[in-house]
């Protein structure tokens, strides 16, 4: 839960997320906040387990935030679950842990290396993420003409590369990496119900958005050889 600290209304953001985090004890909170001393501030100290990103921020610390937050929910749900998963009635969570475990598994002998290409900062490491919880090794850029001094220094086994790219296009980038490196994988991360038409189609998912983790486990075993 993203929120600002001063709202309208007689219910207080702060005692919002306490009564939010009561019935969902799993979820992340981050406040946002143009003054450095309100109702969750005292003496220049947040309260335990409060998350406050000061207001005027850039794009990028709000995503670099937004990830910290994350990172400390899912550390924090790690020890509300029971060790086996079961009976907990998180259905969605115990699924998740599951498909974790199995990619564990599986590339326990090799560590895949991806390519991730999109110019949306948060969908990005939101992506990022996922792909790291499946046991990859995630190198990151924003955009077609960042990626191909990566691809040239070899090493990548799956590309996942957006369409919607500033710049060169994600069709036009897809395509002149199948031509150029026709082993790797590649995985088109879209909100369209359809990829570009490759040379060579083999090896190649449609990841559509948005997406949780099973999906993109599914799109990768899909190019995975």
């Amino acid at each position: 839960m993203f929120t600002d600290v001063v709202m309208p209304g007689p219910l207080k953001s702060a005692e919002m997320a306490r009564q939010a985090r009561k019935r969902m004890p799993e979820l992340g909170v981050l406040f946002t906040s143009g003054y450095t001393e309100n109702s969750i501030v005292h003496g220049g100290k947040l309260d335990v387990g409060v998350e406050l990103l000061s207001k005027p921020y850039t794009r990028d610390a709000m995503a670099r935030k937004i990830r910290h937050v994350l990172n400390n929910t899912k550390q924090m749900r790690a020890g509300l679950r029971r060790p086996e998963g079961v009976g907990s009635g998180d259905n969605g969570a115990a699924s998740d842990a599951a498909v974790t475990a199995t990619a564990t598994s599986e590339i326990a002998n090799r560590k895949r290396r991806v390519l991730l290409v999109e110019d949306n900062d948060l969908i990005r490491m939101s992506e990022a993420d996922m792909l790291t919880e499946l046991g990859c090794e995630v190198v990151e850029t924003g955009s077609a003409e960042d990626a191909f001094p990566l691809l040239e220094n070899g090493g990548i086994d799956v590309l996942v590369s957006d369409l919607g790219l500033p710049g060169m296009s994600g069709e036009d980038f897809c395509r002149e990496v199948r031509l150029r490196w026709p082993q790797i994988g590649i995985v088109f991360a879209t909100g369209m119900d359809a990829g570009p038409e490759l040379a060579d189609s083999s090896r190649a998912a449609l990841l559509t958005k948005p997406h949780g983790l099973e999906q993109l486990k599914e799109a990768l075993d899909k190019v995975i050889q």
